[in-house]
């Protein structure tokens, strides 16, 4: 029987994700709590509900950007991804340095929040986990 976490992981990578890239609104829209929240790099990005977040990852989407590598970090009820890439250097003028992170919170096996980050500690930091030196994934707790 897959844990919480390894639940929560195919929630977001699978399921999530997956509705997005078939073009499955309905079904990505399911999968996010009613209340859910997107806190962006800057303070005043704020996503209030399902349909504005999903209207973000519909521009996300179009944007189309080169993908060199995608990783994601379980621990618990949150989940980290991390994209990198050549052409992830800004959003709407936040200057990246070729990556980005979002942190998501499940509950009840919908995503309630998700939150961005420019640095890969960062996002591991606020989700609990830690990064184990010389090794490209997170510490197991």
């Amino acid at each position: 029987m897959a844990s919480i976490g390894q639940k929560n992981l195919e929630t977001v990578m699978i399921d999530f994700f997956g509705a997005l890239r078939r073009g499955d609104v309905d079904a990505a829209a399911a999968l996010l709590d009613p209340e859910v929240t997107w806190q962006g790099l800057r303070e005043d990005w704020i996503c209030h509900g399902r349909e504005e977040v999903i209207q973000t990852f519909r521009w996300g989407l179009e944007q189309r950007r080169e993908i060199d590598a995608l990783e994601f970090t379980r621990g618990g009820d949150q989940v980290v991804m991390g994209a990198r890439g050549p052409s992830i250097t800004e959003v709407a003028g936040e200057p990246l340095e070729g990556q980005i992170f979002n942190r998501f919170t499940l509950r009840d096996g919908r995503i309630a929040r998700i939150d961005d980050y420019r640095h890969r500690a960062e996002a591991l930091a606020a989700a609990g986990r830690t990064h184990r030196a010389g090794s490209p994934s997170a510490a197991a707790p």
